[in-house]
């Protein structure tokens, strides 16, 4: 028992498919420009914070043009004093990040042993 659907029947569940395929396709469109905004926020931001920070202790730097910037930062980066704190920072870093994570779960396991307590 099949039904059969007239011409203007498919017509109408054609335009209806076609503007839920517009209408998703804008919200991707809308989901992508968002996306890029957000990272195009952070990267200013970033670039901000460190332009800040290279005139904070490089208070020169407005004499120089970009060229001059970017030889006197990459001698400076060869530097092996430099490369070892990089090192440090990271090291540092990484060991706040799994210090952080050991915290968070032995958090979990008290509020669980609390919770246990109270049963």
């Amino acid at each position: 028992m099949e039904e059969k659907m007239t011409q203007e029947e498919k017509s109408r569940r054609i335009q209806q498919a076609e503007e839920k395929l517009r209408q998703a396709k804008a919200q991707l469109a809308k989901a992508k420009r968002e996306e890029r905004e957000r990272t195009r926020k952070e990267q200013d931001h970033h670039k901000f914070m460190m332009g800040g920070i290279v005139a904070k202790y490089f208070p020169k730097c407005y004499e120089f043009s970009e060229k001059e910037m970017s030889r006197i930062i990459a001698c400076a980066f060869k530097n092996m004093s430099i490369q070892n704190m990089v090192a440090t920072v990271v090291r540092e870093r990484d060991e706040e990040t799994s210090e952080s994570t050991v915290s968070v779960q032995g958090d979990i396991g008290e509020e669980k042993g609390n919770a246990d307590e109270n049963t």
